[in-house]
């Protein structure tokens, strides 16, 4: 009697966890989804935000891009 009693109670509340998780995992599909729908169709990004750079990965713009020579003239020794 004990035993099925205990069954029960883990089918239930086995049942509640995966019903919560299984809508808990479907809310952030959803989210996700219109997340990236909203981002792909906001009027104040421009083409070049839209779009992944591949060297510009964290986003932040060409900041950290320095290049090797200065321009310019160059003093002689």
């Amino acid at each position: 009697m004990m035993e099925t009693e205990n069954i029960i109670m883990f089918s239930i509340g086995l049942t509640i966890f995966v019903l919560y998780m299984v809508g808990y995992l479907f809310m952030v599909k959803k989210a996700n989804e219109l997340q990236k729908s909203k981002l792909k169709n906001d009027p104040e990004l421009t083409a070049p935000y839209r779009r992944a750079d591949n060297i510009d990965m964290d986003g932040i713009g060409n900041y950290g891009r320095f290049p090797i020579e200065k321009s310019g003239k160059k003093k002689k020794k």
